[in-house]
């Protein structure tokens, strides 16, 4: 079967020679969106687990609250090992904004990751707002592979409900930062936001092949409990994209992301107990057989609408 997108499992065996995992780790970080710097109650989608819901020491199948990387590192292994073998290993800084301590946490943080047993690198999760060139000197230093940053939308003049505090200033200023010294980018975006049309939408994606960043990741907008978006969703239901509607949205994404863009993620979910809509998110797999099978279909190859070809 032809491969009609740049997926991040293809260029992992192509860059390292094996399959690369990422082990989820909680370094007990905070966030200036939770914390009362910019607010208390963070971006409105977001978690109360800072979007790591998977993060971290996970015992009998629940998360723990332990910042010991080593046993956070045994943990995922244990927890993935049933999945994968005879693979590489990249601790994942997930949960909060994870340049958001002094810099000396974060070196201690980052060495004991990168320390631990068959750990080869680092993803760092974290906002635009929080990162500046002492971030990009510890980047370097601790074998940063990628750094992902949530966008979400393009659309600032729609944006504000999301509780984000920054704009695309700031984004596009980071960007420019990470992209100067090096440091690959992976830029989060949602799809089905309740005051976005598709087409809306897809100039979101059109703006990130024209930057084209290293990686992206997408995901279907859901409703978490004890979130803000959670009690605008019980007090003003909003229509939210079924699986249909999502997989087109993807797939025409897909034609319309620049060729070398790997892409991360195409679907996305939270914990199964905690999601209050849509339910359809948790059958990932049927999800992504009805992406490849609708890409195939209309023979749709990654970055077929892009006009300009730009070859670097």
């Amino acid at each position: 079967m032809i491969q009609r997108y740049n997926s991040l499992s293809d260029y992992m065996k192509k860059t390292y020679g094996k399959k690369m995992v990422k082990l989820s780790l909680d370094g007990g970080f905070s966030c200036p969106n939770r914390d009362g710097t910019l607010s208390s109650s963070g971006c409105v989608f977001c978690s109360e687990e800072g979007s790591g819901d998977f993060s971290g020491l996970i015992v009998n199948g629940e998360k723990c609250k332990n910042i010991d990387l080593a046993m956070q590192v045994e943990s995922q292994k244990k927890l993935l090992s049933s999945k994968w073998n005879d693979c590489g290993y990249i601790g994942y800084f997930q949960s909060y904004t994870n340049t958001y301590k002094p810099l000396e946490d974060l070196e201690n943080l980052y060495g004991e990751a990168l320390n631990c047993e068959g750990v080869e690198g680092l993803v760092i999760a974290t906002r635009p707002d929080c990162v500046n060139d002492k971030h990009i000197e510890l980047f370097k230093r601790f074998n940063v592979l990628w750094v992902e940053i949530g966008l979400q939308t393009i659309h600032d003049d729609r944006a504000g409900w999301l509780n984000r505090h920054y704009d695309m200033i700031a984004f596009e200023k980071t960007f420019q930062l990470l992209k100067n010294a090096g440091i690959p980018v992976v830029v989060h975006l949602i799809a089905g936001l309740p005051n976005e049309t598709k087409m809306d939408f897809l100039k979101s994606i059109d703006y990130i092949t024209a930057i084209k960043p290293f990686g992206i990741k997408l995901h279907m907008l859901h409703i978490v409990k004890n979130t803000p978006l959670a009690k605008i969703y019980s007090e003003r239901p909003f229509e939210l994209l079924d699986e249909e509607e999502y997989i087109e949205w993807i797939c025409e994404a897909i034609s319309k992301l620049h060729p070398k863009i790997v892409i991360h993620r195409l679907t996305g979910d939270g914990k199964k107990e905690d999601v209050l809509a849509p339910s359809w998110i948790f059958n990932k797999r049927h999800v992504l057989n009805h992406i490849n099978k609708r890409l195939n279909t209309m023979e749709i190859m990654q970055g077929d609408q892009v006009k300009t070809m730009v070859v670097d």
